[in-house]
């Protein structure tokens, strides 16, 4: 299914491409950076949307499996993603 992803750092979406894969990271909401849970490993990226967009309406998504997918939309609010792009 396809999930629509906030990154924390919007910049790294001017690297990803439809077909590139990545490991989707969370940072749950009051949670020190090093406690980054893997969300998703090998996600395909589906769609690029406003990589440039300077209002928070830039979005990455991603195909996920169903858990993958309730993994990520069930995160509290203000929790932080980020993604590892494969080679």
């Amino acid at each position: 299914m396809g999930v629509p992803v906030r990154l924390a750092e919007p910049a790294a979406l001017a690297v990803l491409r439809p077909g590139a894969r990545v490991d989707l990271l969370v940072v749950p909401a009051g949670r020190a950076p090093v406690e980054a849970g893997l969300v998703a490993s090998g996600a395909l990226v589906l769609d690029v949307v406003g990589g440039d967009a300077a209002d928070g309406s830039s979005a990455l998504y991603l195909a996920l499996r169903p858990d993958q997918a309730q993994r990520a939309v069930g995160q509290p609010e203000g929790s932080r993603f980020a993604v590892v792009v494969r080679g």
